[in-house]
């Protein structure tokens, strides 16, 4: 059965409540993990320095084992993330923006003063 207008409408302001609540603060730091984890991962799918795979390099050679890698120790990801700070070299505008938001993440949750990020333009 469809949803009325009005029913939409109350859903979506419902939304906006507990978004302003920061009741979806963990589902959204998830979100934004792993959208560096896929941001990273297809940086790792480009040649490497002098157009060798970085999988050739590191062995993983899947998603999979890629994320393993990054679930092996707690820092693993925050390392990954802060190796491209602070030009963001060698990746994409959008994929930059994904890193940076893990390691502004990384910093709140250390009480650690917020890193001064820019982001380079295409």
């Amino acid at each position: 059965m469809p949803l009325s207008n009005a029913e939409r409408q109350r859903r979506y302001r419902q939304r906006l409540r507990a978004k302003a609540a920061g009741a979806n603060v963990v589902e959204q730091a998830r979100i934004a993990v792993e959208r560096a984890v896929l941001a990273l991962w297809a940086y790792h799918e480009r040649p490497g320095p002098g157009g060798v795979q970085w999988c050739n390099i590191d062995g993983c050679h899947t998603l999979d084992q890629y994320r393993s890698e990054l679930e092996r120790s707690p820092a693993n990801l925050i390392q990954a993330c802060r190796a491209f700070f602070p030009g963001f070299e060698g990746l994409t505008p959008d994929e930059a923006r994904t890193v940076a938001d893990v390691i502004e993440i990384a910093d709140a949750l250390r009480l650690a003063t917020p890193t001064s990020i820019h982001i380079p333009d295409a």
